[in-house]
């Protein structure tokens, strides 16, 4: 029983810290510990190198690619396509311009014209467009009549001639008023009569030698002298006498039978129908002035327009006298008859004329703004100006250089009526060859072949 109880703590008495056993368990246990964060950090490092490696692959492959692909090389800065090249909207001439020899384009009949405007209806395409006439405005328009009969003494005036109001146009020799200013003189003389007999009237009256019947009587006289003062008054007015020498007219001595016919308003002689020495009737025309700084043109509208054109709508006026200018004006009349031979209506344009630039019965061009549309204007070319380079719409511009032009591509609209309105590439007044533009063409694809795509 004693033995039994001595092999029993050797078989299950625990080791104390001090045996060797226990030691050596322990270290075992710090050993693995140790081993598994070493693998741990051998595998981020094989993941990160792995990382590294793919990235630099990648850039690797990227710039043979950029090599290969042409990347790297300078690259011109954005811009829009510019004259250099057809397709531009940004006019530079620097390099595209082109030179003729002046006995070519003597041959080639090399002619410019400015660019001009015209009248955009709905804002988009040219309105209705027919011709027209220029006419005076007859709101401002005055003939110079004279009243009386006789010799015409002299004229004043050359048609064309600019003339002021009041100033002196022709003088008339006429016994007509040498007889009205007698009349008046004779109407003085028996007022004059009449204001004394009704002044002893009334002194007669006031110490009883008068009776009231002879006094009214008296006073009657009197009135009807003045009234007849007061007619022949009007009378020498009418046929020109000047209110001052119609007051100085006291004896048969200062009457004059000459009578001067003044402007009754300022502007321009635009007819003369009389010379000095002719002899005419009373009511006798012998001069028009207009005032030319508003004047109507008349254009004609066809039938199938009429419902296109309304009083108060816009017009443009253009004339081949001023290529490259336009004149702005208003509908202000449509004749309500028809022409049946032409199957044309009138319509009147009232417009401004500035230094009278529209003449008396020239032709011009009237484009009329579309019925509810708005008014715009646009730059316009004709269709001659235009050439199509690389499939560009492109135009030669007269530079500073003589015989050298600039090719200048265009964005245009539609063309209407022989003429491209201007969308960009050209400022108003600039030159654009219009006649021999195809020779100057043909010059620029000698040195410049078209650039086929493929």
């Amino acid at each position: 029983m004693s033995d039994s109880l001595e092999e029993k703590p050797e078989d299950v008495t625990p080791a104390t810290p001090d045996s060797g056993v226990t030691l050596e368990s322990d270290s075992e246990k710090v050993n693995k510990h140790s081993t598994g964060r070493r693998t741990n950090r051998t595998g981020i490092v094989a993941i990160v190198a792995v990382i590294a490696i793919t990235g630099v692959l990648i850039l690797v492959w990227v710039l043979w690619r950029s090599r290969s692909s042409g990347a790297g090389r300078p690259v011109p800065a954005p811009r829009n396509i510019g004259a250099e090249q057809p397709g531009s909207t940004t006019p530079s001439t620097e390099r595209a311009t082109i030179s003729v020899d002046p006995e070519a384009a003597t041959r080639a009949g090399i002619k410019t014209e400015p660019v001009g405007e015209a009248l955009l209806a709905g804002g988009a395409v040219p309105g209705q467009v027919t011709t027209g006439v220029v006419q005076a405005n007859a709101y401002r328009t005055t003939p110079v009549i004279s009243l009386v009969g006789g010799i015409v003494r002299r004229v004043n005036a050359e048609l064309g001639q600019n003339v002021r109001q009041g100033q002196t146009m022709a003088v008339v020799f006429s016994d007509e008023l040498a007889m009205a200013q007698s009349r008046y003189l004779n109407a003085l003389a028996e007022l004059d009569e009449h204001h004394k007999h009704h002044a002893r009237t009334l002194r007669l009256l006031e110490i009883g030698a008068a009776s009231r019947e002879e006094m009214e009587q008296a006073t009657t006289k009197l009135r009807t002298a003045e009234s007849e003062v007061a007619s022949q008054r009007q009378r020498l007015l009418l046929l020109g006498l000047s209110s001052q020498r119609i007051a100085g007219l006291r004896s048969p001595s200062q009457v004059n039978s000459e009578v001067t016919l003044p402007a009754p308003v300022s502007g321009t002689v635009i007819s003369r129908a009389a010379n000095p020495g002719e002899v005419i009737a009373a009511d006798k025309e012998i001069l028009r002035i207009a005032d030319l700084s508003s004047v109507w043109v008349m254009g004609q509208v066809y039938e199938k327009d009429l419902g296109k054109v309304v009083v108060g709508s816009g017009a443009s006026i253009t004339s081949d006298a001023y290529p490259g200018r336009g004149f702005r004006g208003r509908v202000s009349y449509i004749d309500p008859t028809l022409d049946p031979a032409t199957r044309t209506a009138q319509a009147r344009i009232e417009l401004a004329n500035p230094g009278q630039a529209l003449k008396i019965g020239m032709f011009v061009n009237v484009a009329f703004a579309a019925l509810g549309g708005t008014e715009s204007t646009a730059l316009v070319i004709p269709k001659s100006a235009v050439q199509n380079i690389n499939s560009q719409q492109v135009v030669f511009v007269e530079t500073a250089k003589a015989n050298t032009y600039a090719m200048r591509p265009l964005k245009l609209g539609p063309e209407v009526n022989g003429q491209y309105p201007v969308l960009e590439g050209l400022t108003a007044g600039e030159r654009v060859v219009t006649d021999g533009s195809f020779l100057l063409r043909a010059e620029w694809l000698k040195t410049n072949p078209p650039v086929h795509s493929h």
